[in-house]
């Protein structure tokens, strides 16, 4: 994925994107942060002049801002457009507003402060995270001051960063700091995520190649985010569960997981042949090539079940995921319990796997209902 961060010194002029301070400063009737061109268009989108079909073309963005006094996300949708009677490309459409369960969030921003944005989409941008540094906030002043030197002064307020450069920037920050959102790789969020499952190549990688140390509480974080994802991703499986019954691929389904959180597979139905098959989701947020976790018990009902299949549901996000089914794993199974020599009083719960090391089916897409935006 291409790397495209930036680090700006924010104005008075930029300052005037938020409503609390266009009220407070009277800077101009600019509404916008301005994105440098030579950074915005000369490094990251060096087409977008030519996609656009008008002068006044307005491209749609998620934006999600972080900060400032690294407080978490506040989503909204806003716009990049570059007009005719603009000088600079814009992040705009309207003002940003504190959100109503944050008032005076925005209020303290002063000149001087960093946003620190990484643009999302090809060719053009759909989705902006955008943090805000405040110099005088107990919270953020140590981050200001170790990035604040990165910019050069005078009218160049907006540089280009990578991921490396900003994790040895910012090392010193805490634990739980939003920074540390646009420093991992997907490598080291893979990590992180079978870390927190108790993966010990997670932990290996973690150990190894992050720039820092991760909080009791991030790890928590994420096991609570595994779990949640896992409930998204059979959320998803028994809608395609449905599909298929629907159209008489399946004769039976059940989802037995949502009544028994201990069984060893999270689904039982029935083809159309009549043959039983148990089904165990396996999940993410990421790429379908990161590792998952399989219990021993799982492994257990996988080699004495005549069919039990894994569906790998991968690069989940609001609007649904994929999956890929690797069919009949029995013999997998039975291979790894039989290689398994363990003393008396050990044993193995869980295993990483890699999905390298099965068979899978072909890509399959899951459209979440009423996924599709009026």
């Amino acid at each position: 994925m291409t790397e495209r961060i930036a680090l700006k010194r924010l104005t008075d002029s930029d300052l005037t994107f938020f409503e609390a301070m266009f009220r407070k400063l009277n800077a101009g009737n600019q509404k916008a942060i301005n994105l440098n061109a030579d950074i915005f268009i000369e490094k990251f989108y060096p087409i977008l002049p030519a996609l656009k079909s008008s002068p006044n073309d307005v491209i749609p963005v998620t934006l999600t801002i972080l900060g400032p006094k690294g407080v978490g996300p506040h989503v909204i949708s806003r716009a990049v457009t570059k007009r005719q009677a603009y000088k600079n490309w814009r992040l705009n459409g309207e003002f940003v507003r504190d959100p109503e369960d944050e008032p005076g969030r925005y209020d303290e921003l002063l000149a001087g402060d960093l946003a620190l944005f990484e643009f999302f989409g090809d060719p053009r941008p759909e989705r902006v995270s955008l943090l805000l540094i405040s110099a005088n906030d107990p919270t953020d002043a140590d981050l200001h001051h170790a990035l604040a030197g990165l910019v050069p002064g005078g009218r160049k307020t907006m540089i280009e960063l990578s991921k490396n450069e900003l994790s040895a920037s910012v090392g010193s920050a805490p634990a739980a700091h939003p920074v540390w959102q646009f420093t991992f790789d997907p490598q080291l969020e893979g990590a992180l995520e079978d870390a927190a499952s108790g993966g010990f190549d997670g932990i290996e990688t973690l150990r190894k190649k992050a720039n820092r140390k991760f909080s009791a509480e991030e790890i928590s974080k994420s096991r609570r985010l595994a779990e949640e994802i896992g409930q998204d991703g059979e959320e998803l499986a028994w809608l395609l569960l449905q599909q298929q019954k629907s159209a008489g691929t399946l004769n039976s389904i059940e989802w037995n997981s949502r009544t028994n959180a201990i069984a060893p597979y999270d689904f039982s139905v029935t083809d159309a042949a009549g043959s039983a098959i148990l089904i165990d989701a396996k999940s993410t947020a990421g790429s379908f090539d990161r590792k998952f976790h399989i219990s021993y018990a799982e492994l257990l009902e996988a080699a004495n079940h005549p069919r039990y299949d894994i569906w790998r549901i991968y690069d989940i996000t609001h609007e649904g995921a994929k999956v890929r089914i690797a069919e009949n794993v029995g013999s997998f199974a039975k291979t790894i319990i039989s290689s398994l020599t363990l003393p008396d009083g050990v044993t193995a719960d869980s295993f990483s796997i890699s999905p390298t090391k099965l068979s899978w089916g072909v890509e399959q897409q899951i459209e979440r209902l009423g996924s599709t935006e009026d």
